[in-house]
C-alpha cells in the first residue's frame, strides 16, 4: 500500500512539473527582456571576480553569482537565462508541496500549494524573469518548511537548515527581512509557547548573514532619500497588490477564495490558528510594511513577492476540504490559468512599470536582421533614435553578430548600410544621403526600433558601354538571397542566381537586352538572353519597368536572373561573360574590357560532375 502511494505521488508529481515546465517554455522564445534583466546579465558575463566588482551596491551576490556560473556553463543567450528562472521555480514548486504537506497534513493541501503557487500571475511572470525574485520564490516555502519542521522537533540540525535557508534568503534580496517577519509570525502564531527557540537558527542566521548585513549596513540611511512621497491609501495599494499577484484571472480568483472560503465554514474546517496565520501573511504583515515604508519603500506589487505564498496558502487550505471531484475541478482551473499566458504569447505585466524600465523589440528584431546581415555590412544608428541603452546592444549583439558590425555616424563608401531610426522622427539630411548614393532594400523591426538596409552597387563608377548604359557589377546570389563568395562552384543541374546592377549616362533612345553566358574554350554551357528583368530591392515598392529607354539618370537599376545548368554535364572550368545587344538587329555594344566577341568576362565558375 506503501509502495502505491509513493508512485501515485510520483506519478502526479511528474505530470503537474511537467505542465508547469510547459506553461513556461512555450514562452520563452516569445519574450522581451526588460532593461533589468538585460542588465543583470550583461553584468555578470565577465569573471567573478568582475561579477562581484560590478554588483549594485543595494543587491546581494548570490542571485549573481547563480547566474554567472549558469553563463558558464550554457552561455548568455536569452532564452537559456529564462531557462535558469523555470528550473528554479520547478524547485520551488516541489517545495511548495513539502510545505503544504507539513503545514496541513495531507498530500491534498501539498498538491494545492503546488499548483496555485504555479499558477497565480506574479508567480508566471518571476519564474520567466531573469531576476533575483524567481530565487526567493524557490528559498521561501522551503525555508518556511524548515521552520515548521524545526519547531515540531528542534534539533541543532534542524536549526542549521533553517538559518541556511534565511541566510540564503537574505543573500538573495534585502526584501528578505520582510518574509523573516511572515515566517517568524507564522511560528508565533502555531508554536506560541515555542517561539523562544528562535535564539538557535536566530543567531547561526545572524552569523551566516553578517558580512552582508555588514556591507548593506549604511544602506537604510541611503534609502531614506525619496521614501514613502507617493504612498497610496493602505486599502488602494493592498488591493494593487492582491490583483498583481492573482493576475490575468484575478476575479476568478477571488471567486474561487471565496467559495473555498464557504466550504470550510460549512465542514467546519475553520481553524482559527490557521485564519492568523493567512491573515499575518496577507493583512498583518502588510500594514507592517506600509508603516516601515518610509525607511524600507517595500510597499509595492515588485516589493511584495511573499503575499504569493500567503495567497497559494489560502487556496491549499480549502482545496483540501473539498471532494475528490471538487479538487479534480480545481485542478483543472489551476492547469488552464496556469497555461493561458502561453496561447497569448506572454506572460502577465511585462507591460508595467514594476516590471522593469521596458526594452525594444531586440530579440524580435535582431535574429532577422542577423540571418540577412553580411560581412562588412555596418550599423548607421540615427542620432534622433532613442533606440535602446548601449549595454543593451553590446548585449544583444554579442548574441546575434558573433562579427560585431562596425557602427558608424554618418554614410560613407560603405557598401551595404543598415540605417537603424523611426520613421517620420529621424535626421532626414542623413536619409536623403543615403538615397543619393545607396538603393533602400529590406527593412525589419517594429516602428521603435526599425532597421533599413541601403546598398551600394559592386563597382560604384561602374562600366560605360557606348550607347550610355553603365553596368555596376554582379552579385552571386544563393537561393535565400544570401550572396555567396568566390570560389564559385556549382553541381550539375544547379541554378546559378545573379544580380546585376545598372545605371543610364543619359535617357536612351532603344530598348537593350542582356545577354548572359557561361562558357569556355570548349564552347558554350548555359545562357539567358532578355530585356533586363527588374526587381525593387523594397518589397513595397514596385519593380521599375524593364524598358531602358524609361529609365532615368542618376538612379540604379537592379535586376535578377538565373541560369540553370544542363544535367548531365562534364566537370570543367568557365567563365561567366556578359553582352548588350538591341534587341531589333542583335549587334553587341562594345565597352572597356570587352572580348574580341564582344562580351565582357565577370566571374570564374567551376562545374563538378562526375
Amino acid at each position: 500500500m506503501i509502495g502505491f502511494v509513493r508512485q501515485r505521488r510520483a506519478g502526479y508529481a511528474a505530470l503537474f512539473l511537467l505542465l508547469i515546465f510547459i506553461s513556461r517554455a512555450v514562452l520563452l522564445n516569445r519574450l522581451e527582456m526588460n532593461h533589468d534583466e538585460i542588465w543583470h546579465v550583461w553584468q555578470t558575463s565577465g569573471t567573478l571576480n568582475e561579477t562581484m566588482r560590478w554588483l549594485p551596491y543595494d543587491w546581494p551576490p548570490l542571485y549573481f553569482v547563480l547566474l554567472w556560473g549558469w553563463q558558464g556553463l550554457v552561455g548568455s543567450h536569452p532564452v537559456m537565462m529564462r531557462v535558469l528562472s523555470v528550473l528554479l521555480f520547478m524547485l520551488a514548486s516541489a517545495w511548495a508541496f513539502r510545505l503544504g504537506k507539513q503545514l496541513f497534513g495531507t498530500d491534498k493541501a501539498g498538491w494545492g500549494l503546488m499548483l496555485a503557487y504555479a499558477a497565480l500571475g506574479y508567480t508566471i511572470f518571476l519564474s520567466t524573469y531573469v531576476r533575483a525574485y524567481v530565487l526567493m520564490l524557490l528559498l521561501l516555502p522551503m525555508t518556511l518548511y524548515f521552520a515548521l519542521r524545526y519547531f515540531d522537533k528542534p534539533s541543532i540540525w534542524r536549526a542549521l537548515l533553517l538559518a541556511m535557508g534565511m541566510a540564503a534568503l537574505f543573500y538573495t534580496n534585502l526584501t528578505a527581512v520582510v518574509a523573516f517577519a511572515a515566517i517568524g509570525l507564522t511560528t508565533l502564531i502555531l508554536y506560541p509557547r515555542r517561539i523562544w527557540r528562535w535564539w538557535l537558527p536566530g543567531v547561526l542566521a545572524a552569523l551566516l548573514a553578517l558580512p552582508e548585513i555588514l556591507a548593506k549596513a549604511e544602506l537604510a540611511g541611503r534609502r531614506n532619500a525619496g521614501l514613502g512621497d507617493t504612498l497610496p491609501p493602505f486599502i488602494d495599494g493592498l488591493v494593487e497588490i492582491y490583483k498583481t499577484h492573482l493576475g490575468h484571472a484575478a476575479l476568478v480568483w477571488l471567486v474561487v477564495f471565496i467559495v473555498l472560503a464557504v466550504v470550510l465554514l460549512l465542514r467546519r474546517q475553520m481553524k482559527w490558528r490557521l485564519v492568523l496565520v493567512i491573515a499575518g501573511w496577507l493583512l498583518i504583515v502588510p500594514v507592517l510594511v506600509y508603516a516601515l515604508d518610509s525607511v524600507l519603500g517595500f510597499f509595492t506589487p515588485q516589493y511584495a513577492w511573499w503575499v504569493i505564498l500567503g495567497l497559494a496558502v489560502l487556496f491549499a487550505w480549502g482545496y483540501s476540504a473539498v471532494t475528490l471531484y471538487g479538487r479534480a475541478a480545481l485542478a483543472v482551473f489551476l492547469i488552464a490559468v496556469m497555461l493561458y499566458p502561453a496561447t497569448q504569447g506572454e506572460r502577465p505585466f511585462d507591460s508595467l512599470s514594476y516590471g522593469g524600465i521596458p526594452t525594444l523589440p531586440f530579440e524580435e528584431t535582431l535574429p532577422v536582421v542577423a540571418d540577412a546581415m553580411q560581412n562588412g555590412d555596418v550599423i548607421l544608428m540615427d542620432p534622433a533614435c532613442n533606440c535602446g541603452e548601449l549595454y543593451a546592444w553590446d548585449y544583444y549583439q554579442s548574441i546575434y553578430f558573433p562579427q560585431v558590425p562596425q557602427h558608424i555616424t554618418e554614410p560613407g563608401d560603405y557598401r551595404r548600410i543598415w540605417y537603424v531610426y523611426r520613421p517620420e522622427q529621424n535626421d532626414e539630411a542623413i536619409q536623403a544621403a543615403l538615397e543619393e548614393t545607396h538603393v533602400s532594400g529590406k527593412f525589419v523591426g517594429p516602428w521603435e526600433l526599425f532597421f533599413r538596409l541601403y546598398e551600394a552597387p559592386p563597382d560604384v563608377a561602374g562600366i560605360a558601354f557606348e550607347n550610355g548604359l553603365r553596368f555596376h557589377g554582379v552579385q552571386v546570389m544563393d537561393a535565400d538571397g544570401q550572396l555567396q563568395v568566390e570560389p564559385l562552384v556549382y553541381r550539375e543541374g544547379e541554378a546559378v542566381h545573379l544580380r546585376l546592377w545598372w545605371s543610364v549616362d543619359e535617357l536612351l533612345n532603344a530598348d537593350y537586352s542582356v545577354t548572359l553566358q557561361i562558357l569556355n574554350a570548349d564552347g558554350l554551357l548555359a545562357q539567358d538572353d532578355g530585356a533586363p528583368q527588374l526587381i525593387s530591392l523594397d518589397v513595397t515598392q514596385p519593380a521599375p519597368p524593364s524598358q531602358t529607354s524609361q529609365w532615368q539618370p542618376g538612379q540604379y537599376y537592379i535586376e535578377e536572373r538565373t541560369i540553370m545548368l544542363p544535367y548531365p554535364t562534364n566537370r570543367a572550368e568557365y567563365m561567366l561573360y556578359l553582352g548588350i545587344y538591341n534587341w531589333q538587329d542583335g549587334i553587341r555594344l562594345e565597352a572597356d574590357g570587352t572580348n574580341a566577341d564582344t562580351l565582357l568576362p565577370l566571374l570564374p565558375i567551376a562545374v563538378m560532375a562526375w
